[in-house]
């Protein structure tokens, strides 16, 4: 395999895979608290920076539910008047 063909299909499984993830983590958000929980946990055995493990460990933290997203179509703005 040459060398061009083989870094096109690893960075095309590496976009689909980080997609995948992303996905995953919006669909099952219990799950993506406890992969962040666990990042943070192995980077803390392997001592990483402080920072990139406070960042990991404040992403496996629960949040409180957003709403809708927070799209301005809620704000009244761009209703129609009522009648």
């Amino acid at each position: 395999m040459e060398a061009g063909t083989l870094l096109q299909t690893v960075l095309a499984c590496g976009i689909v895979a980080a997609c995948a993830l992303y996905w995953a983590g919006r669909l099952f958000p219990t799950a993506r608290q406890k992969g962040w929980g666990a990042l943070a946990a192995l980077l803390r055995r392997c001592h990483a920076p402080q920072a990139l493990v406070r960042h990991a460990a404040r992403r496996g933290l629960p949040r409180a539910a957003g709403g809708c997203g927070g799209c301005s179509a809620c704000s009244g703005k761009n209703r129609p008047p009522e009648s």
